[in-house]
């Protein structure tokens, strides 16, 4: 796998380093951190609103909740996350979701190496964004941590979908101490980021891409539960979304973030339409992350498969959602 060590690739790092860090003087300080309870309601109106769209009415949300299993999968296990469910009673994944390999061949030859972990998986999806993440740890964090490795054994040893990808991206296997480490990198990163507050970078008359961004309202059980349904906890994982057959859109990494399949420059009659559509992760770079309109000139689809990168994005659509919904009373 290429290394990113040419100098343009430096110069082009550094550049977007200097402009995140001037648009993350925008983020503030945490604070203690108080997980936030939401009601179950709650969690399923979030979840249909992550995978179907924020842009829904609650009375279509409403029917989407009684005839969709996504919230019914995230909300469980949203629970087990808590600690209120247990490993057994969670679904398991054994069958392998149809991909394209010219998309999972882009993300692998695009995977940087950096020697930061002695494992390849890890040193792939652990970058870190040009962003200061203070190295903390908590009790709370650490029981989030052994849950998520709980969850990564069992699919390594049932050959679960995590495994499926994972020996498909590589050849040795990953041992349980270097599962520990990578399910204690998941945690941390989504703790910290759970108690930020973003600030948009361009004005806009959009009522739902709201000033400030308060990620700490977003529960990060709920952030893992749906990483767990979309990825099953692997950061290169994706799916294709198919129209007119047409790869018009690819959901990608840990949370599946939602982009244009022409982000991806890939050179195939098949794949994007020659334009840039904004989808879930341009209209987040636009407001919030310094990317001019349908570039990726600051934050690109590399950032968003590693896992700093990935939970970012997921925790301020969460969050814009959360407010849409707490604006219109579901939350309160």
């Amino acid at each position: 796998m290429p290394k990113r060590c040419t100098i343009n690739k430096v110069m082009n790092f550094m550049k977007k380093a200097l402009c995140l860090l001037m648009i993350m003087c925008a983020v503030y300080g945490c604070v203690r951190y108080e997980p936030s309870l939401l009601n179950d309601l709650q969690i399923r109106y979030i979840a249909i609103m992550y995978r179907y769209g924020p842009f829904h009415t609650i009375e279509e949300i409403k029917e989407l909740v009684e005839q969709s299993d996504y919230d019914d999968d995230v909300l469980k296990y949203y629970n087990y996350f808590r600690g209120t469910v247990d490993l057994e009673d969670v679904k398991f994944f054994q069958k392998a979701e149809v991909y394209d390999q010219r998309i999972k061949d882009y993300i692998q030859k695009h995977l940087p190496v950096n020697n930061s972990d002695d494992s390849l998986f890890i040193d792939n999806f652990d970058d870190p964004l040009p962003l200061q993440i203070i190295d903390t740890k908590s009790e709370y964090q650490s029981a989030l941590s052994e849950r998520i490795y709980r969850l990564l054994e069992r699919d390594w040893q049932s050959m679960g979908l995590f495994r499926v990808w994972y020996e498909d991206f590589y050849k040795n296997e990953i041992c349980a101490e270097q599962l520990k480490r990578y399910a204690d990198l998941i945690a941390q990163i989504t703790c910290i980021y759970s108690s930020k507050v973003l600030e948009r970078v361009r004005e806009t008359s959009s009522t739902f891409y709201i000033k400030f961004v308060d990620m700490s309202k977003i529960p990060p059980e709920l952030l893992l539960a749906i990483a767990y349904k979309e990825s099953r906890f692997f950061p290169g994982s994706f799916r294709a979304e198919i129209y007119q057959d047409k790869i018009q859109a690819v959901s990608l990494g840990l949370c599946h973030i939602l982009v244009d399949a022409d982000t991806l420059d890939l050179d195939f009659a098949d794949i994007g339409d020659q334009k840039v559509d904004m989808r879930t992760f341009e209209l987040i770079g636009y407001y919030y992350l310094g990317n001019d309109y349908a570039q990726k000139n600051v934050f690109d689809e590399i950032d968003l498969i590693q896992l700093r990168g990935n939970i970012l994005v997921c925790l301020i659509q969460l969050s814009l959602i959360y407010e849409k919904l707490r604006l219109s009373g579901v939350i309160y």
